[in-house]
Formats: C-alpha cells, structure tokens, sequence
C-alpha cells in the first residue's frame, strides 16, 4: 500500500511540474492551434494581462465551480507589477478559456507579508517607495472587474507603516490575513501559495 502511495504522488509532482512550465510559457502545447514549435497564447477573460494556451485535450480540466484563494506574499520591483499578482489574472484566464470549455471559479487574494502595500493608492503607494503611482493598480482593476476578491492583512498593513484609509479601492482590509484564509478555507475554497 505504501507503494502504490509513492507512485500516485510521484505522478502528481510530475503533472504539476508540468502545469508550470506551461503556466511559466517555455513550452509549446500539444494542443495549440498553429504550428508545432509555436504556442498560440490567447488572453480570454483578462485581456492584458495573463496569457495562456488552450490545452482542449489535456487531463486534468477546469472543473465548473471551483473556489480558489490565492496566498501571496512575494514582493518585487515596487516599480514594476507584481509578478505574483499577475499570475492570478493567469489563473482566471485558465479557467475561461484554456480548457476544453470555460469554467466558472471564485478566487479570492489574501496579500500579506512583502506584498502588503501591492494595494496602496498612488498617492500612499508613491510616498512610501518614492515611485510615480502604483504599477499595481491597473491589474488590480482588472480581476476585480471579473469578480476576484482582493483582501489585504491589515495587521501588516499597519505594522508596515499604513492605515486602512490608504488602501485603493480594488482590495478590501481583513482583520488579519490568518483570519481571511482560515476563513475562506473553511467556505470551501482551495489554498494555493504564491509566495518568495
């Protein structure tokens, strides 16, 4: 029995291995459209941000009603979109349109950590890393169009020198990010970490 444990597990690693480098776009798709040394990348939900390839007859599709929450903790370029924040936009074009058909999934995002201030506005954003507004922003408005919820930890929104009246509009402040995914894992929603 432990045995046939090890392979199961050996195959899931191996698919999900697999799943990043498509997710990371280094490798042409066996499903694609055009030519077979060129990937056909299409944006279906989230027009600017996201891209993906349509994998139609790849096991393992989008399933109707999945819940998601996104941890996210990395940080980056505070002149530069966050790398981890745009990944979502690509979790939300998988489930439209890289399938066989599109899917319906909530996801949420619970931002803490070196990702705290991602939601700041401009102006707050500008005056803490001495940047021209907040390259987060945009993409922000993005997902929430399409129904993500954004929360951010407001015990690290604090204790990295902001208040709750800085943050923009894309995200809301929960009480603490353990209560959000402790929360949000108990309404059902599957935990995934984007983190350093």
């Amino acid at each position: 029995m432990k045995y046939q444990s090890a392979v199961v597990v050996l195959v899931v690693i191996s698919g999900a291995i697999g799943l990043g480098v498509v997710f990371g776009q280094t490798s042409p798709s066996i499903d694609q459209t055009t030519s077979a040394d060129e990937p056909q990348y299409i944006n279906p939900r989230i027009h600017d941000y996201g891209k993906v390839v349509k994998l139609a007859k790849a096991t393992q599709q989008p399933r109707n009603g999945s819940k998601i929450v996104i941890d996210i903790t990395k940080g980056g370029d505070p002149d530069k979109l966050n790398s981890a924040i745009e990944k979502v936009c690509r979790f939300v074009n998988i489930y439209a349109g890289a399938g066989m058909e599109p899917a319906k999934v909530d996801i949420a995002v619970v931002l803490h950590g070196d990702t705290t201030l991602a939601v700041l506005k401009d102006d707050a954003y500008s005056s803490q890393f001495k940047t021209e507004g907040n390259p987060n922003l945009k993409c922000l408005s993005e997902l929430q169009k399409v129904g993500v919820k954004v929360y951010v930890c407001g015990q690290s929104l604090i204790g990295k020198g902001a208040k709750p009246s800085d943050v923009s509009e894309q995200a809301e402040v929960a009480v603490s990010a353990l209560t959000a995914l402790v929360n949000l894992q108990s309404d059902g929603y599957a935990y995934i970490p984007l983190g350093k």
